[in-house]
């Protein structure tokens, strides 16, 4: 509940202010008015228009005084997009005649919107270790359940030169057993 100025249940009189409020009065006056906001038109004519594949390249990131900016995953989606343009337009006029939509503009995201941010790594604690004598054996047993050939194949690799930088040959590297 939240403190306010609204009638009281059943239509009554004005709630003294201070007076808590169901959450309810709040939110749903507040979600009708960004339901018929342009921005949220213009977003849900775009995504009723442009269709699952489109959506896959493209995603809408700003609307304001008639142009939505399409946020697309590369430069060939961007390019292709500014030349089909006209078409979505027409298309969102059909889906949603009520669109605020007057031009269309893309752009490619940055790394940084499409990728995860990254954690720092610590200063104080070095790019690679190397491991110690023991950990080859447990990394090659590890290795051994790998079931991609291929993989399977790199990761022995570069344990046999791990294990060659550390001073050991292969052979004592490989776990006993």
């Amino acid at each position: 509940m939240v403190s306010g100025r609204t009638p009281g249940p059943g239509g009554g009189g004005a709630r003294r202010h201070g007076e808590p409020r169901r959450l309810g009065e709040i939110l749903v006056p507040a979600l009708g008015q960004i339901a018929a906001s342009d921005q949220a038109r213009a977003y849900g004519a775009w995504t009723l228009a442009a269709g699952d594949q489109v959506a896959g390249g493209a995603r809408p990131r700003n609307f304001a005084r008639g142009t939505l900016t399409v946020e697309c995953s590369s430069s060939v989606w961007a390019n292709e997009l500014t030349y089909l343009s006209a078409d979505i337009l027409r298309r969102m006029e059909a889906v949603a005649p009520d669109h605020p939509v007057k031009k269309l503009r893309f752009v490619v995201a940055s790394v940084r919107s499409v990728q995860e941010p990254e954690v720092p790594a610590a200063k104080n604690e070095p790019s690679h270790a190397r491991p110690v004598p023991g950990d080859f054996g447990e990394a090659r047993a590890e290795a051994a359940g790998v079931r991609d050939e291929r993989l399977r194949a790199v990761i022995e690799a570069l344990l046999e030169t791990s294990a060659e930088g550390s001073g050991q040959t292969p052979r004592e590297a490989t776990p006993e057993g």
